[in-house]
């Protein structure tokens, strides 16, 4: 680095020199031309003498040009080439382009060291020529004095020429001073660069002294790791050792996953087809008991008795409970499954089941049970209560209240009981969809329980029959049952629109048959297999009798309706009794013996519940009743037909 400084500084005092001389040569010139005046006879030698140097100072300046031209091409030639790229961790190669750079820094000072020296040596050849010419002019103003006038025209010509010689030399000078500027910024800049250089210099040594540290800290760590690694090649030996073991063992282990997976498709494979020797058992148990059965439910007597007088509009009376009456009917119950009762005027009835008082909405679903399981199975079920008004029939299907367990009635328990077995078929590839539907029939027209109270009444719904066994209501409002709880809510509505209305024979009596239909569908992707069923639970309005239920106006033709529709099932009931090929059954009389076409005859399972008052006073409709119950018991409706579709 001072070596180059020593270069450096003796550079600038050459330029100097030069600089002094360029002074001095451009002042010499004037002096002489204020000076020397020669006569004109002197001037034709001086002229002459002066030609020669001014063709030398001429050539001296294009030797000096030409050899300028080749500094230029040389320094454009090193410029143009640049230093390659380095990566950032490559310090030394870094370096070295570094002493390279300043290695041709250094070889662009030379050369124009010489240039300039070049220049100086041509300045002073200038000056010695122009002594030269001085000297000469001297010795010639003798002679030139005679032939003055005779060249003082050719005097003239010469100083002119002199003229534009000085102002040649004085745009040289000029050029050459443009010339000194240019090195010298030339200079500033490789300087500049320099110093850049040697900072980034220093930086890659700091850099280079950190790599050294973070060397020997990784040296330290590698030492670490080394002893590391020598550790876990033990313990990889060992673990080679137990990796085989495992292998072996998990070999063994697979043939043993291999030989379960084939016992469990084999058990799937079984267990579908015991699902469908169940659901054909199942069907054959139900079609030996009867397709059409009849259930007979005695209400216990309620613990207080409310009356409406008929002198008093609607005026509710309590006269304490029917115990406390004593107008008990004697009922005596038997049979092996109480399947018989007697009643005070041994008038007897054999029934499918007879639920005493005693027995719980739990033992009454138990048996209602398999039918419903049926409906899982994809046939047609439709379980109804019928009976006379206040006999139970609402609370048997429905229960006391929502939302009570234990008084819950069928249409709540039948679709848990749904909804559990769907959930444990999903086991064996089968996947249940449910939607419902709740309607009335009032006064001879099917209403929507389920839709917009502001339109109860506005809209007309159409019952049809399809060729392939399904019934439909049009404009009726669906539901999709995804949780029981939505059961619950529907019952909630329903209960909320249905009519029901005060007579003689109950406070708040049923004024219409509410239908709820569930229909459930059913996919098994396995077996690509397919069923639908439709599970219909009706509660049907009371029967009862013109002189007893003291009806009028609205109440009065409410009451006829029903026990028209009621007396026209009775009639489809009769007919199916008597049933003979081509034999007209009138299920067009009513609504509701229309509705309930594909659940009373062919394609079904139907279960009636006949509710009985044990009341004294309501013998004769419980007689009626009974009567009623015993012809659907005998009435046979053929085989039911699944509805399966692959």
């Amino acid at each position: 680095m001072t070596a180059e400084k020593q270069q450096i500084q003796s550079t600038k005092k050459r330029k100097a020199e030069l600089q002094t001389r360029d002074i001095a040569s451009n002042a010499r010139p004037k002096v002489e031309r204020s000076v020397t005046k020669p006569p004109v006879i002197r001037s034709t030698i001086a002229s002459r003498a002066t030609s020669a140097p001014t063709v030398r100072s001429r050539t001296s300046i294009s030797s000096s040009n030409s050899r300028t031209t080749a500094l230029k091409s040389t320094t454009t030639k090193d410029q143009t080439v640049a230093p390659k790229k380095r990566q950032p961790w490559d310090l030394r190669g870094k370096i070295n382009d570094m002493e390279e750079l300043l290695e041709r820094d250094q070889s662009k000072i030379g050369e124009e060291e010489n240039e300039m020296q070049n220049l100086q040596s041509a300045v002073i050849n200038k000056e010695s020529q122009a002594i030269e010419a001085i000297q000469r002019v001297a010795e010639l103003e003798e002679t030139l004095k005679s032939t003055a006038e005779k060249q003082a025209q050719e005097i003239e010509r010469l100083k002119m020429n002199h003229k534009a010689q000085s102002q040649e030399l004085e745009s040289m000078n000029e050029r050459n001073k443009k010339r000194m500027n240019s090195l010298e910024e030339e200079f500033r800049n490789i300087q500049d660069h320099k110093i850049k250089a040697e900072r980034e210099l220093e930086m890659e040594l700091r850099e280079k002294e950190t790599l050294k540290a973070t060397i020997s800290k990784t040296s330290a760590s590698f030492a670490e790791l080394e002893a590391e690694l020598h550790v876990l090649k033990k313990k990889l030996e060992r673990s080679d050792g137990e990796l085989s073991e495992k292998e072996n063992a998990i070999e063994k282990l697979k043939e043993q996953v291999a030989t379960t997976k084939h016992k469990v498709y084999e058990t799937e494979t079984k267990l579908i087809e015991e699902e469908t020797t169940r659901r054909r058992l199942h069907n054959t148990i139900q079609e030996l008991k009867g397709n059409i059965r009849v259930f007979c439910r005695v209400r216990p007597a309620l613990s207080m008795l409310f009356y409406v007088s008929p002198y008093k509009d609607r005026l509710i009376t309590r006269l304490g409970s029917e115990k406390m009456q004593g107008n008990l009917a004697s009922i005596r119950f038997y049979g092996d499954n109480g399947e018989s009762l007697e009643l005070s005027e041994e008038v007897s009835s054999t029934l499918g089941k007879v639920f005493s008082p005693e027995s719980t909405q739990q033992e009454c679903f138990d048996e209602i049970s398999q039918l419903v399981q049926s409906a899982l199975d994809g046939y047609n079920v439709c379980i109804f209560a019928y009976g006379q008004t206040g006999s139970g029939k609402t609370y048997t299907m429905e229960g006391l209240s929502i939302g009570n367990k234990e008084s819950a009635g069928m249409i709540p328990r039948a679709t848990q009981q749904i909804y559990d077995v769907a959930q444990k078929l999903n086991d064996r590839n089968w996947n249940y969809s449910m939607e419902g539907q709740f309607m009335e029939i009032y006064n001879e027209t099917v209403h929507d329980l389920l839709g917009d109270v502001s339109e109860y009444g506005k809209k007309k719904h159409e019952i049809r029959h399809e060729k392939n066994g399904n019934t439909i209501v049009t404009d009726m409002t669906t539901v999709a049952l995804d949780s029981p709880a939505k059961v619950i809510l529907m019952l909630k509505k329903a209960s909320q629109n249905r009519a029901t209305g005060a007579t003689n024979m109950n406070e708040r009596s049923s004024r219409s048959h509410s239908v709820f239909r569930l229909r459930l569908s059913g996919y098994n992707s396995q077996t690509d297999e397919r069923c639908e069923g439709v599970l219909n639970l009706i509660d049907l309005a009371g029967s009862e009798r013109l002189s007893m239920s003291g009806s009028t106006g609205d109440r009065l033709k409410e009451t006829q309706a029903i026990n028209k529709s009621l007396s026209c099932l009775g009639d489809v009931i009769h007919a199916l009794v008597n049933n003979r090929e081509g034999r007209h059954i009138p299920y067009r009389n009513s609504k509701l013996t229309y509705l309930l076409q594909n659940s009373l005859g062919g394609n079904s399972k139907t279960l009636m519940f006949v509710n009985v008052s044990p009341l004294y006073e309501h013998f004769n409709e419980s007689l009626c009743s009974l009567r009623f119950a015993t012809k659907v018991n005998s009435c046979q409706i053929g085989t039911a037909k699944k509805m399966i579709s692959k």
